[in-house]
Parts: C-alpha cells; sequence; structure tokens
C-alpha cells in the first residue's frame, strides 16, 4: 500500500536539495575558454588545453593516461589579474579527450 505524503512547510530537505545541486547546477560557475597549458601528473609534464574553468577546478584537453583520483598541478590564468599561477587539484573524472580536475588548494 502506498504511503500518503503530508503536506510540508515548503522547505526542501537537504537530500533533496543535495540531489538538485548535483543534477540541475553547479557549485563554480564554468567559463569556457582554449587556453594552452602544461601541468604535472603522474611524475612527468604534459601540455594540454584548458577548455573550461571556474574557482572550482578546469576541464583539460589532452592525450594520454591518467589515474581517476590522481594528483596534478596545473599551471594556468587562476590570478584575478590572469597571470599564470599553479594550482594543485585531483583528476575527478576521465574522458577519452581529457582530463576533469578539482582544486585542492
Amino acid at each position: 500500500m502506498a504511503k500518503r505524503i503530508k503536506p510540508g512547510n515548503g522547505k526542501v530537505k537537504p537530500a533533496v536539495l543535495s540531489l538538485r545541486r548535483t543534477l540541475n547546477s553547479r557549485l563554480h560557475a564554468r567559463t569556457l575558454c582554449s587556453v594552452a597549458t602544461h601541468f604535472a601528473a603522474n611524475r612527468q609534464l604534459f601540455r594540454g588545453i584548458i577548455k573550461n574553468l571556474s574557482a572550482g577546478g578546469t576541464y583539460i584537453q589532452v592525450k594520454g593516461r591518467f589515474a581517476l583520483g590522481g594528483d596534478v598541478i596545473v599551471a594556468g590564468p587562476f590570478a584575478a589579474n590572469q597571470e599564470e599561477t599553479k594550482r594543485h587539484g585531483k583528476i575527478v573524472r576521465l574522458e577519452d579527450n581529457g582530463i576533469a580536475v578539482r582544486f585542492v588548494s
């Protein structure tokens, strides 16, 4: 038998809010770009292209074998004045044409 749902007070429960954030939005706004970069991963230096960038991470178009959860140091225009700086991150997604990195510092 189906359980009847009582009307609530209009507040969204945290579990529902978390699910909505995962499905419909991002914590940080992304900026599309096409900026050459170099980054260190797997004790090697790689060249790639930053395809999008946010305060929380970046997507780098690159060919190579990478490990999910691997550490990276990415050089890019992360400072407010667009000068090249380095950011530490973790690989959070692997795709055929690149990697997604979440910044950790």
